[in-house]
């Protein structure tokens, strides 16, 4: 276990920075503008929060026993930058709309940047299996 520890490390703290910006929303961290699209607001709603919290317990499990059935990594890699990119445009359009500019936006731009590049130089996806 030791050996994917090490190997997966970057996903493990991925998946751990996840659980703990969701946890950060929840207190009340960042509040968006009611005046961004709506397709913008899911961000605020609790659900999108779970949804946040249950990929990343799936990337830590992904990560600590190195599991690869059915593609789990590249669909919770994904679904990783997917929520983080929508968490950041959100927070972004509600700065913007605002005129308010926090930092929240450019750290998870810096989150999904990183794990952009991770998923570009690791893919799994488009090596042979045996």
């Amino acid at each position: 276990m030791l050996k994917h520890l090490i190997k997966n490390r970057f996903w493990l703290l991925t998946g751990a920075e996840l659980i703990a910006v969701a946890f950060m929303f929840s207190i009340g961290f960042s509040v968006l503008d009611v005046h961004i699209p709506a397709s913008f607001q899911l961000v605020a709603q609790p659900s999108f929060r779970l949804i946040v919290i249950v990929i990343g317990v799936a990337m830590i499990v992904q990560s600590i026993w190195d599991i690869t059935w059915y593609y789990i990594r590249e669909i919770t890699r994904l679904a990783a930058a997917g929520v983080v990119g929508m968490m950041m445009s959100a927070f972004l359009l509600s700065d913007l709309n605002t005129l308010h500019i926090t930092l929240v936006p450019l750290g998870l731009m810096f989150l999904l940047v990183r794990i952009l590049i991770d998923l570009l130089t690791d893919n799994t996806l488009f090596k042979v299996r045996r």
